[in-house]
């Protein structure tokens, strides 16, 4: 599988050597940057902000439910901008999705709809190829990754040499919302039947591939004809987070060379593994409704143990699994033999409250200053200890559960599934074809996306953060 790696290689080092010249350029400084201070007049500036909604039928406050702490604490964020900086901010709150096609029908049209648009990634991904967004490495410090959230979270958004899209990193909840997949753990039923709490394995470092086969079948529970069982999840949830477990990553740039973690030695062999638990050794554990709204019911309703599901229905909104269920707990996925202890993947295909600059602001400095000044953290939740412990005491029902999340949330990468990268790795546990039969029979399409878009992201990357 060489070709793969070295063909990638050369076109992106041929894009590195432009960014690299690129990069001895004078940088922009911005009328607005980070550090200016925050009572500057913007003359009764009237800025436009497209919000998508955090659930389809609930009102909403920057993404928070309304009447909670946090909202309290965004709007009064919102006021004391427009108060001292003589500004407004007027919030457009739509479905997901709706503020991204305004923000394509605006630059299509040259009508400038909104000065700020926050969606999904997965949306602004196909707006930034086709030139609706601006960049804003010159626009704001995106290199301020405690701020506007990590290189791997922010990949989908990177295109020629720049950044087209920030997440709120320092506010908590908001952020908590946009990735996968952890295991949900009903501890009411660990309690019921008698079983150990699974997070003791993971604190002592037992929490491994096998661990996992074994309590798949103690977890599993056949009484009459009703049957608990050991995992609820859709297939393709399972098949990608075993794939992370083995400390593989989706794609890597390690050494002037793009490199495609399926196509690895430690990729392989966790693939093989995954299909050899979900298709063979504990096929009977796992709820066979794999549809992906279905398995959080079943969860909920006490059909299985253990659940695998995006972070959207862990909790965001009124309905997620935190705010109906009274004692769950979380885990990281168990570590395969090439994994480092104490880091746990995460994966995300998009992160719900992407925020952008669309190409046709008003003024895209001034749109830049107020994103800038409204995402600072919170007085109250300035360190990442802070936002843990409060997630620990106000989300999560154990600490452990809290810092579970933030590790799997700081490791989570950029799985291209828009690109179609995860097709090997969903085929894996979906097909009776072996593992090498499936490489084999995708290696040409891997070859095209890390060509097409894989390399390009990642020239963006270097340019902005460097090597």
């Amino acid at each position: 599988m060489k070709k793969i790696i070295r063909i990638a290689s050369l076109l992106i080092a041929a894009v590195f050597v432009f960014s690299a010249c690129q990069a001895a350029e004078p940088e922009i400084i911005p009328e607005y940057a980070d550090d200016v201070d925050t009572t500057v007049n913007l003359g009764g500036f009237k800025l436009k902000w497209g919000f998508a909604k955090s659930g389809s039928k609930e009102e909403n406050v920057f993404g928070y439910i309304p009447g909670t702490a946090f909202a309290d604490l965004a709007l009064e964020r919102k006021k004391n901008i427009e108060t001292n900086n003589n500004c407004t901010i007027e919030m457009t709150y739509s479905d997901f999705g709706t503020i991204g096609s305004a923000v394509q029908t605006s630059a299509m049209s040259g009508e400038s709809i909104y000065d700020i648009a926050t969606d999904e990634s997965f949306v602004f991904v196909q707006y930034m190829r086709a030139g609706y967004l601006s960049g804003l490495s010159n626009l704001i410090d995106v290199t301020n990754t405690e701020k506007w959230g990590t290189p791997n979270m922010l990949q989908s958004l990177m295109w020629d040499n720049n950044l087209y899209g920030v997440v709120p990193y320092a506010w908590p909840d908001l952020l908590y919302t946009s990735f996968g997949y952890p295991i949900i753990v009903n501890e009411n039923l660990i309690s019921q039947y008698g079983h150990d709490d699974p997070r003791e394995f993971v604190e002592a470092n037992t929490w491994t591939w096998d661990k996992f086969e074994e309590v798949l079948h103690e977890y599993t529970h056949q009484e009459g004809d009703y049957t608990v069982y050991g995992m609820a999840t859709h297939g393709a949830y399972f098949a990608m987070m075993m794939f992370l477990s083995n400390g593989v990553a989706l794609s890597d740039y390690s050494n002037g060379e793009v490199v495609c973690g399926a196509y690895t030695d430690p990729g392989f062999a966790a693939l093989e593994r995954a299909q050899l638990i979900h298709r063979e050794t504990c096929r009977d554990c796992f709820h066979p409704d794999e549809n992906t709204s279905n398995v959080v019911t079943n969860f909920k309703n006490g059909n299985s143990v253990l659940l695998t599901t995006n972070a959207y229905e862990i909790l965001g909104h009124s309905s997620s699994i935190m705010y109906v269920m009274d004692n769950v707990g979380i885990l990281p996925y168990p570590l395969g033999p090439n994994a480092t202890p104490g880091v746990y993947k995460g994966y995300h295909e998009s992160m719900l409250y992407s925020t952008s600059i669309p190409v046709n602001a008003k003024d895209p400095e001034t749109a830049a200053f107020i994103l800038s000044e409204m995402y600072e953290p919170f007085d109250e939740y300035k360190t990442k200890d802070d936002i843990i412990e409060y997630m620990a005491t106000q989300t999560f029902f154990d600490i452990r559960d809290a810092r579970v999340y933030a590790n799997m949330l700081e490791n989570n990468e950029y799985g291209f599934f828009l690109e179609g990268a995860r097709s090997l790795i969903e085929e894996s546990v979906a097909s009776n074809s072996t593992v090498a039969t499936l490489r084999e029979k995708y290696e040409s399409k891997y070859q095209s996306i890390l060509e097409d878009y894989i390399a390009h992201h990642y020239a963006a990357r270097i340019a902005i953060y460097g090597e």
